[in-house]
C-alpha cells in the first residue's frame, strides 16, 4: 500500500484469485459500476480496474486486478498479485473443485 501526495491519499493494489466461473469479474463489476450480469464472458489473462473510495479520514484508490481462472493462465497469477496489499480468493461453495487450488 502506498501513500501518494498528502497523508490522506492511499493507493492499494487488490487482486482477485479463483477458479474459472466463480464470479470474480461479477464481484468487481458490482463494486466498480454497480452492475450485475447473469452471463459474463471469461476473463482472458487478467483485467484491470480502478476505483476511488472517499472515507472520512482518507481517499483510497484501488488498483484492481481480476485474474483469469482458467488453468492455462495460472502461471501468470504471480505476476498480477506481486506487491498486492490484499487478495480476495473467490470460490463456489457448491463446487469443491473450485477450492482445490487453495486447500
Amino acid at each position: 500500500m502506498a501513500r501518494t501526495g498528502s497523508n490522506n491519499n492511499i493507493q492499494a493494489k487488490l487482486v482477485l484469485l479463483g477458479d474459472v466461473g466463480t464470479g470474480k469479474t461479477s464481484i468487481v463489476l458490482r463494486f466498480i459500476k454497480g452492475q450485475y450480469f447473469d452471463c459474463q464472458e471469461s476473463t482472458i489473462g487478467a483485467a484491470f480496474f480502478s476505483q476511488v473510495i472517499s472515507l472520512n479520514e482518507a481517499t483510497v484508490k484501488f488498483d484492481i486486478w481480476d485474474t483469469a481462472g482458467q488453468e492455462r493462465y495460472h502461471s501468470l497469477a504471480p505476476m498480477y498479485y506481486r506487491g498486492a496489499a490484499a487478495a480476495i480468493v473467490v470460490y463456489d461453495i457448491s463446487n469443491m473443485v473450485t477450492t482445490d487450488q487453495f486447500i
